[in-house]
């Protein structure tokens, strides 16, 4: 079968790329974008079932006509791109999936898509994708959700799709501090968000009945890789940062939870200037610039990381909710090996995983639609840990807990 590579020479794209051409279903790979220069590059490393095609996909006529041999356009190109190319994608009768975040508006072309009998899933990667199926997993522990929640104990260089997590943290204050500065543009980003929507509250279960907790100053249970839980504030609690868990599964709007993967006392350094934030004492760069001067003034006192660091996962999502008639939650989380895989590396092997389940015909359903819809997460995550490059072959994705209330 032959798959159009949109955006194929690039972070998400080539990864995914070198994983589909090991597929015996493969027979060809047309890697495509702006560049021919940088797709006959590509080419010429994937091998004999790659082809370079210079394509713009705001052009929809050119991209449709490109598309007619086509048994599947996978977009790893920009958010821009999306609507242009389902609607090519739609009008060559070709399926289609991607790893970005325009899901709402692509799933209005959902209609047009099946009508043609094509089936186009969104928004395969981390989070998006992963997570929802996370939500859907832990949901699923339960008879009733009041609410959804994802963790993330991370912070992440958009340009270089690099991350610090927890553990990752370098012990040499001056080594920490240069990979520091890499994150700005995320930590700004963030506090930008608290300081145009402030602090979401999360519902909690306590005294027999739920109620809304304010677990920025009260701290949470968080899990822990080596088992049980560690009770944690976070630093910002709001509104999903992209559409993460599947919102029709709880009673109560998910929310997105993040906790620092910084040493204890920088941790405590952000969480009060998130504070000034949401007390409109200081902006977001303000506060952004005060982090690093601070930090710069005295190195070994804020970067020194501590015997005791916790291990938490960088992302879990849990479900609140009844079951037999009883309060209860479920949770479930990355294990341990999972933290050595990149984020642009899992939305490469999700991206592919998913593309190889449209072209075997596991999907059925034709439409446009979102991953937790699409695929069941059990299956979906056995294979994105078969593929994944290096992974110990006993390894698994998740861990998981349930645990009564009352």
């Amino acid at each position: 079968m032959k798959i159009f590579a949109l955006g194929g020479y690039g972070k998400v794209g080539l990864p995914a790329i070198q994983l589909l051409s090991q597929s015996d279903l493969v027979t060809e790979i047309a890697i495509a974008g702006r560049s021919l220069e940088r797709a006959e590059e590509t080419a010429r490393i994937i091998g004999e079932k790659a082809i370079a095609v210079q394509a713009d996909a705001i052009d929809e006529q050119q991209l449709t006509s490109l598309l007619a041999d086509y048994d599947i356009i996978m977009n790893a190109a920009y958010d821009d791109l999306v609507l242009p190319s389902i609607r090519a994608a739609i009008s060559a009768k070709t399926h289609y999936c991607d790893a970005n975040v325009i899901i709402e508006q692509a799933l209005q072309l959902s209609t047009e898509a099946a009508s043609v009998g094509i089936t186009s899933i969104v928004a395969n990667g981390v989070s998006p994708n992963i997570s929802n199926l996370m939500g859907v997993y832990a949901a699923s522990q339960l008879e009733e959700v009041e609410q959804l929640q994802l963790g993330r104990a991370d912070v992440y260089n958009f340009k270089k799709g690099t991350e610090l997590i927890p553990l990752q943290w370098l012990e040499e204050p001056q080594e920490s501090l240069t990979a520091l500065r890499e994150f700005r543009q995320f930590i700004t980003w963030v506090l930008g968000i608290t300081q145009k929507n402030g602090i979401r509250t999360i519902r909690n279960y306590h005294d027999g009945r739920w109620e809304d907790v304010d677990s920025f100053r009260m701290g949470m249970d968080v899990p822990l890789t080596i088992g049980g839980t560690i009770t944690l504030n976070p630093y910002f609690v709001g509104d999903l940062l992209f559409p993460s868990l599947p919102r029709y599964r709880s009673a109560v709007s998910p929310v997105e939870i993040l906790f620092s993967p910084f040493p204890a006392q920088l941790d405590d350094l952000l969480r009060k200037l998130v504070s000034l934030i949401a007390g409109g004492k200081i902006d977001a760069e303000k506060a952004t610039s005060s982090f690093y001067e601070t930090v710069e003034s005295d190195p070994q006192r804020w970067l020194t990381l501590k015997d005791d660091f916790p291990p938490i996962p960088k992302m879990w999502v849990r479900a609140l909710g009844r079951r037999e008639g009883r309060s209860a939650r479920s949770s479930c989380w990355f294990t341990a090996p999972m933290w050595n895989v990149g984020g642009y590396s899992l939305t490469s092997v999700a991206l592919a995983t998913a593309a190889l389940k449209i072209l075997r015909g596991e999907i059925k359903e034709r439409g446009v639609m979102a991953a937790e819809t699409a695929f069941e997460p059990l299956p979906f995550f056995d294979e994105v840990v078969s593929m994944i490059p290096g992974f110990p072959p006993d390894g698994k994705l998740l861990n998981e807990s349930f645990e009564w209330l009352e």
